[in-house]
């Protein structure tokens, strides 16, 4: 139950949610604006490219002895989204598809393909949570454009022996 195997299983699970765009599983910047948009820039099923990128990154990991041989950890991942904004395409409303898209596909595979235990973690910041959280979902500035953004959260337990 590798930290790496776990990253690939959440791009994999993200990245066949129906409405996703690019999915990178690392946090990506740029210091030049036109270099970090085209990291997110994605062509639609009709030909247009718009954004639409999604990242993941681990943010933190408690840990919990079991016994003293066998531990639990909870890996904590944000799942950041950037959509652009087109009032005139009710873009708001394809959005916040996109994200329930996302919990649903995370809530019919709750064991990330077999790489960790759950994704209803027993403690830390998720415990007593399921699945992914929908922390914020606005409209936010984005490399010069105006995007719709959003912050997912997914807890990850895994247990684990001492070596």
């Amino acid at each position: 139950m590798a930290l790496a195997d776990i990253r690939e299983q959440i791009k994999a699970i993200l990245s066949a949610a129906e409405g996703v765009g690019r999915v990178h599983d690392y946090d990506r910047w740029a210091a030049d604006w036109k270099k970090m948009l085209a990291l997110f820039k994605h062509t639609d099923s009709e030909g247009a490219e718009k954004i639409n990128g999604w990242l993941i990154t681990r943010t933190k990991t408690p840990e919990r002895w079991l016994t003293n041989i066998k531990y639990l950890r909870v890996y904590e991942w944000l799942i950041r989204g950037v959509y652009g904004l087109k009032d005139s395409q009710a873009t708001e409303l394809v959005f916040q598809d996109t994200i329930e898209n996302i919990c649903g596909a995370f809530r019919t595979n709750n064991t990330l393909n077999n790489t960790c235990e759950t994704i209803a973690p027993e403690f830390g910041s998720f415990a007593g949570l399921s699945g992914v959280q929908v922390q914020i979902a606005e409209v936010r500035m984005f490399s010069g454009v105006l995007c719709h953004y959003c912050e997912l959260g997914l807890g990850v337990q895994v247990k684990e022996a001492r070596s």
